[in-house]
C-alpha cells in the first residue's frame, strides 16, 4: 500500500529515498489559531463526548478532564445534558503524516515542494517503533462535522488532505533513521 509524503524542501527527500536521519515532531508543532496548510486549531486535542463540553462554558468550564460522568445536574434551574465517559484534554506525541494519494493540488495547498512515494509503510512504522522504544498507532484519518477529535479524527475542513498518520505517545521531538529503499521521488513542484 503506497503512501505519499509531501516535503517542504526537495533535499529532504534524499533521506527518504537513500535512507538517513529524519526529524519527527510533536503534534503541538502543528497547532495554530487558524487552519493553514498543515496547521490546525485542534491538533493534539482529544475531545470525546456526546455533547460539546466546551458549549457548557461559562456556566461550567472544563479543562483537562478524562472519563467525566454527569447525570441529573442543573445550574440555576437549567438542565445540563447527561454526559457519559467524556474527555477533553490535550495529548502531545510524535506524528508523521502522509497522504493516501499523489495529487498536485494537495501539494499546492500544503505549500510543499516535492512528493515522495513510500512503498512499505508498515516497514517504516515498525522501524520507527523499534528506534523510539514505543509502539505507535497508524491509520487513515477520519473526518467529522462534529466536535469530537483525536489524533485520527479531524475536522471535515481537513478532509482534502486525505491523511494517513502515525502517532507515538512520546514526550519530545525525535530523530530517527529511515531504511534505504522505502521512498521514490515522484514530483518536484515549483
Amino acid at each position: 500500500m503506497y503512501k505519499y509524503l509531501y516535503l517542504t524542501e526537495v533535499e529532504w527527500s534524499v533521506a527518504w529515498i537513500n535512507g538517513g536521519e529524519i526529524p519527527i515532531s510533536l503534534a503541538s508543532t502543528y497547532l495554530n489559531e487558524e487552519r493553514d496548510g498543515i496547521l490546525t486549531p485542534d491538533e493534539n486535542l482529544i475531545h470525546r463526548s456526546e455533547v460539546d463540553i466546551r458549549s457548557l462554558s461559562p456556566a461550567i468550564h472544563f479543562e483537562n478532564i478524562k472519563n467525566l460522568n454527569m447525570s441529573g445536574c442543573s445550574i440555576n434551574g437549567k438542565a445540563i445534558p447527561k454526559i457519559n465517559n467524556a474527555s477533553l484534554y490535550k495529548e502531545d506525541g510524535l506524528i508523521l503524516s502522509f497522504c493516501n494519494s499523489h495529487d498536485d493540488e494537495i501539494a499546492t495547498r500544503l505549500g510543499k515542494s516535492c512528493c515522495v512515494r513510500i512503498s512499505n509503510i508498515k516497514e517504516l512504522y515498525l522501524s520507527i517503533n523499534k528506534q523510539l522504544g514505543v509502539k505507535g498507532k497508524m491509520g487513515d484519518c477520519k473526518y467529522t462535522q462534529g466536535h469530537n477529535r483525536n489524533h485520527f479524527l479531524k475536522s471535515v475542513e481537513d478532509e482534502w488532505q486525505q491523511e494517513f498518520r502515525m502517532f507515538w505517545a512520546y514526550p519530545k521531538n525525535a530523530m530517527v533513521t529511515i531504511p534505504s529503499g522505502l521512498g521514490k521521488l515522484l514530483s518536484i513542484y515549483n
